[in-house]
């Protein structure tokens, strides 16, 4: 193709044919002429991490990379202020900008001060555009600040029909992840005991003993009838360490697979393994979730299911299920990857799907969710 451009004649090579593959030779070979001929001169170093931003953000929302200043801008940046969210950057259905989606909001933080509940939608962040943000790693730094730091929101609040501001005043993270009680239940026959409702809102380090402790305590406390069931309340908990969730699964599983991870092409990384030691295999066990249990709990959720040793009550889960793997550059930016997917003991996949529950629950219905789990297992609340 010939191009005639004023006082001279340009000569521009024909476009190979339609369906030939954009290859690295191909890539390269535009990248360099960038760098070599556009108008103004360019920097290398700042073009190419700004395309690598944008090519590992595409790929989803748990991908990221930053420069070795940004890497070190995070790691000196006093952040022992906290908006106590779990938030989740994704793309918005059908398509268009990213949304920042409240996935749980712990209690006594800043966001539950402020009334800030599961699916609510951050807009903005100090003025900052959400569906401009590249990575999670972006809007989890934007809610982090020094105690008493002020945040203002735009937030699309799931039952309001237009957007409202939000003022957060950052504090310490709330330490409880777990809440319990015992309630007197009855079966077909009248009184048998008391049922352990335990509310495990995140898994952190130490989550898994603190459990374990915990039921330990309510077992005690139960006296001489013990305990006559236990709920899981996994109710918004958007996840954590994976680890600490299968402490818990571990409790309850004598032996099989508690969760696997598949990689490219399907290849099994690693499976995780149940240990006989300590296993409680007789009392009756019922989860609650919803359409914000995600990650960590859906593994919980999926190992204790698949074993045979529990069922589900509520909504399908979010769908949150991949492993990734950080590898830091020789300049001292690091590349933040998804490698893996987890699946279920079933080989059921999580990521994008969720754990449908054996007993669906409608949203009115959730209220009572409690109350629908223990009838699952053939029990209802009783006087002491």
């Amino acid at each position: 193709m010939v191009l005639w451009l004023p006082g001279r004649t340009v000569t521009v090579p024909e476009a190979t044919a339609a369906g030939s593959r954009f290859d690295r030779d191909s890539f390269h070979q535009a990248l360099d002429a960038v760098l070599d001929r556009y108008v103004d001169p360019v920097d290398g170093s700042t073009l190419l991490a700004r395309g690598l931003k944008h090519i590992v953000a595409g790929l989803d929302a748990h991908s990221h990379f930053l420069t070795a200043e940004e890497r070190k801008a995070l790691r000196t940046q006093v952040k022992d202020g906290t908006a106590g969210l779990a938030v989740h950057l994704h793309a918005a259905p059908g398509g268009g900008d990213r949304v920042l989606e409240v996935m749980g909001v712990l209690p006594g933080s800043a966001g539950a001060l402020a009334g800030l509940a599961p699916g609510d939608r951050i807009l903005e962040i100090d003025g900052t555009e959400v569906g401009r943000l590249l990575s999670q790693v972006e809007a989890e730094g934007l809610l982090a600040g020094e105690v008493g730091e002020q945040v203002a929101l735009r937030v699309q609040r799931r039952h309001d029909s237009s957007p409202s501001r939000v003022d957060l005043t950052l504090g310490e993270a709330p330490r409880e992840q777990l809440v319990s009680e015992l309630l007197p239940v009855a079966g077909a026959h009248g009184f048998e005991g008391k049922a352990a409702i335990i509310e495990l809102r995140g898994f952190r380090r130490g989550t898994g003993e603190a459990f374990k402790k915990q039921l330990a305590q309510l077992r005690r406390s139960a006296g001489s009838h013990g305990l006559a069931a236990v709920v899981l309340d996994l109710r918004g908990n958007p996840g954590g360490e994976v680890d600490e969730a299968l402490v818990v699964a571990d409790r309850f599983v004598r032996r099989g697979i508690l969760t696997r991870t598949r990689g490219r092409g399907g290849r099994i990384l690693r499976e995780e393994l149940a240990h006989e030691a300590g296993t409680d295999t007789e009392t009756p066990l019922v989860i609650i979730q919803d359409r914000h249990t995600a990650s960590a709990a859906e593994l919980l959720t999926a190992a204790l299911r698949d074993n045979g040793r529990a069922r589900s009550v509520g909504e399908r889960s979010y769908g949150k299920g991949t492993v990734q793997e950080i590898m830091g550059m020789p300049d001292g930016s690091v590349l933040k990857l998804t490698i893996a997917r987890y699946f279920s003991p079933d080989d059921a996949a999580i990521d994008g799907v969720g754990v449908t529950p054996d007993v669906v629950l409608t949203t009115d219905q959730m209220e009572r969710a409690v109350d629908e789990a223990l009838a699952d297992l053939g029990l209802r609340r009783a006087e002491p």
